[in-house]
Order: C-alpha cells, then structure tokens, then sequence
C-alpha cells in the first residue's frame, strides 16, 4: 500500500513564468551552399521560476525539493538565458 505523504506549502521564493527565447541550431551534415543560407535559430519554451535577471541574464529554475521539516531545500533543472536571447515572459499564477 501506498504511504501517504502531507504536502509541503509552495514556497513563495520567486514568480512563475514561461520564456520563450532563440537558441543556437547547428548542423553537422553536408548541405548546399542554398540550404545553409537558410537556417534559423531555433525558439524554445522553457517554464520555471525567475530566481534572477542579473549580469544579462535570466535564471529559470523547474525544479526544487523540500526538507524534512518541509522548509525549502534545493533548487534544480536550472536554466540561464542570455537576457538578448529572450523573445517573450509571461508570468503564470500558480497559486
């Protein structure tokens, strides 16, 4: 059977948002010289907390876990985006 858990709180330690920004695309194959003309960066989607926006950059964790005493712990899965990379924040209530 199953052990049932109480949830810890969410902890109010940064806004929720999804970014949408530009990342590098490359290709190791062989294309024609028109091919290559034509490639573009790639636009991702990442979600997370905005833990900061500093040194021109933008720091997205996804992930954090909890202590025993249900404080918060560690944070993970954490991604850094140049700030000039980014295309589009929005901000997303969770609670």
């Amino acid at each position: 059977m199953a052990k049932k858990y109480t949830l810890p709180n969410i902890p109010d330690i940064a806004d929720f948002y999804m970014v949408w920004w530009l990342d590098i695309n490359s290709d190791s194959s062989w294309l024609s010289p028109e091919k290559a003309k034509t490639t573009k960066p790639t636009i991702c989607l990442s979600m997370g907390w905005l833990i900061s926006t500093s040194n021109n950059c933008h720091r997205i964790a996804g992930d954090y876990n909890f202590n025993d005493d249900g404080s918060l712990g560690d944070i993970g899965n954490v991604t850094t985006i140049p700030t000039r990379n980014i295309i589009k924040l929005k901000r997303i209530k969770i609670k």
